[in-house]
């Protein structure tokens, strides 16, 4: 066995059991290495998804890393994903708001009839919208909770 390998292995079972970004600390910490060479090891298990050049893919920062499906094969496969504990209209709700990457609370009534703002109030509770007052109402924007445990990319 080549020297590193069940680091390496550890930080990638580490990224793949968390299904988001995990800094270097922690991704060093689980492997029993420092932060650089977590960095490092992360930048070899890159160039090995790289060069498989298969569905999964290392996306990694200066910061944290994250192992994700390609984006060319998420509509196929998206369906296969955890769930989530949200309501139809909640998640009818987040969908627009994610399309639109912010709007008005008040323009929620232009979209979906009875009470909304109980289904507003269960997407920040999830963590998957955030919302800053505005005026009289309130600018809904997805969080990066959402951009992460949809797979989205970056929100802002």
């Amino acid at each position: 066995m080549v020297i590193g390998m069940d680091e390496l292995r550890t930080i990638e079972a580490a990224l793949f059991i968390a299904n988001r970004f995990v800094t270097y600390k922690d991704l060093g910490a689980a492997a029993n290495v420092s932060t650089q060479k977590a960095k490092e090891l992360v930048r070899d298990l890159k160039e090995r998804y790289d060069a498989q050049a298969g569905a999964v893919e290392v996306v990694s920062d200066e910061e944290k890393a994250t192992l994700q499906v390609r984006p060319q094969y998420l509509n196929s496969v998206s369906r296969f994903s955890k769930e989530t504990d949200l309501s139809k209209k909640a998640t009818r709700i987040l969908a627009l708001v994610a399309k639109k990457k912010q709007m008005l609370q008040s323009e929620l009534k232009h979209y979906f009839r009875g009470e909304i703002y109980a289904y507003v109030t269960e997407l920040k509770e999830a963590g998957y919208i955030e919302a800053t007052k505005h005026k009289n109402t309130r600018l809904l924007r997805p969080t990066q909770r959402f951009a992460e445990h949809f797979q989205m990319g970056e929100t802002q």
